[in-house]
């Protein structure tokens, strides 16, 4: 018998594959017109940039909507909203065009996030916690295995605004699906909601991090994977010309990189327990390198995917790891806030890794990126396996904020 616990997280996880889905479907197919209608490489990075970046800007005030209303109702609306600004798009001919209504469903649409991530500890419980970031975590894979296929097959067959329809769709889904949960999205303990000057700032997340050696440690690191993390992926287009594998190998490496993915967090969701999230942590950022690096002394072709699958893997596990750290390390009347700074910071750090990910790769090729991308991924395991390490042989740390809440318990 399913707990209604586990009900409301595969609720989640179903909102989450179709969603994502659809939004990998039309982030291909977008990318595809906006080249199609300019031949620009210039139009294709503003198409990136205008659809990431600009949520990343707002994160402050999306982690304090996320804190401060209705969780549920704040995702089932970001959700209706998302839904109605693709369908704007599937009418929409110009390039301009295209791309500005992509970056407003995107600010539209990114309270969801620290809404959603706050509220997985008060739906699933202490006890289902580790499961329920994998599974969520494996459902956010489907859609990055599936959904960039399923983008390229629409526009190559129907057109964007087919994909664009599409995408409204997946994000109606989700909404459906989210007003399914029934369990809390927020605290039922009433001390946790109690707001003071320290936890009612817009900045409350960003303070509570800075002053949270652990948490902090996750995000540094965690931005550094994502600035390693971007500029190999630039590496990938030399690396198949290196090859002489062309789109055939290039797909094949990406199809890997999702299983990769998906697989991983379907394990770890099995494995990972609340005692051993800080080894699937640490473990999982150095297999993330170690396996990045590998890609970069590979003589053949062949080990391409299968190291491409094994590091996709890693980082999953990583995830489950972090995501269980961040969610029992912050209270619940600040963990939406907590999650938009993460979020805004490792946005940020990927924008830089593509902004000088073509003259690096262009100056030193794709093996000493993919080599020294690895290398430094393992650094940053040996520098988390420290901090974690101080963090277990001393009392729990206490951030400055009020309440009676213990950071460490959340």
């Amino acid at each position: 018998m399913i707990t209604r616990e586990r009900g409301d997280v595969w609720r989640l996880a179903i909102a989450s594959a179709a969603s994502n889905t659809g939004n990998w479907a039309a982030t291909i197919a977008l990318s595809l017109a906006v080249y199609a209608k300019t031949g620009s490489t210039v139009w294709l990075s503003a198409s990136f940039l205008f659809t990431q970046v600009p949520s990343a800007l707002v994160a402050p005030v999306s982690g304090a909507m996320a804190d401060r209303l209705n969780r549920k109702r704040i995702m089932i609306i970001c959700d209706l909203l998302g839904a109605a600004t693709y369908a704007g798009m599937a009418v929409t001919g110009r390039p301009l065009g295209l791309i500005a209504l992509g970056a407003l469903a995107a600010l539209l649409h990114s309270p969801f996030g620290p809404a959603a991530r706050a509220a997985v500890p008060n739906l699933a419980g202490d006890s289902q916690l580790t499961w329920a970031n994998g599974t969520l975590a494996a459902a956010s894979n489907v859609g990055q295995l599936a959904g960039p296929a399923l983008g390229g097959v629409l526009y190559a067959f129907a057109g964007a605004g087919v994909a664009f329809v599409a995408n409204a769709v997946s994000f109606a889904l989700s909404a459906a699906f989210v007003a399914a949960v029934r369990g809390p999205f927020r605290s039922e303990n009433p001390e946790a909601e109690t707001n003071t000057p320290e936890t009612g700032s817009m900045w409350a997340g960003v303070r509570f991090l800075w002053h949270n050696g652990t948490l902090l440690t996750l995000t540094v690191v965690g931005a550094v994977t994502f600035l390693a993390t971007e500029i190999i992926a630039v590496a990938d287009l030399p690396l198949i010309h290196h090859f002489g594998v062309g789109g055939v190998g290039y797909g094949v490496m990406n199809v890997a990189w999702g299983a990769g993915g998906l697989l991983g967090a379907l394990i770890a969701a099995r494995v990972v327990s609340k005692n051993s999230e800080t080894a699937a942590a640490v473990l999982g950022v150095l297999g993330l390198g170690a396996f990045v690096a590998a890609v970069g002394v590979s003589l053949w072709f062949v080990l391409v995917p299968l190291f491409s699958l094994l590091f996709a893997g890693s980082d999953s596990f990583a995830f489950v790891g972090f995501s269980g750290i961040y969610q029992r390390g912050t209270p619940d009347v600040i963990r939406g806030r907590m999650f938009a700074a993460v979020g805004a910071i490792t946005t940020f750090a990927s924008a830089v890794g593509y902004g000088f990910a073509g003259f690096l790769v262009g100056a030193v090729g794709w093996r000493p990126v993919y080599l020294g991308g690895g290398l430094t991924d393992m650094a940053c395991a040996g520098a988390l396996a420290i901090a974690l390490w101080m963090r277990a042989s001393r009392p729990a740390e206490n951030p400055p904020l009020a309440g009676p809440q213990d950071p460490e318990t959340g």
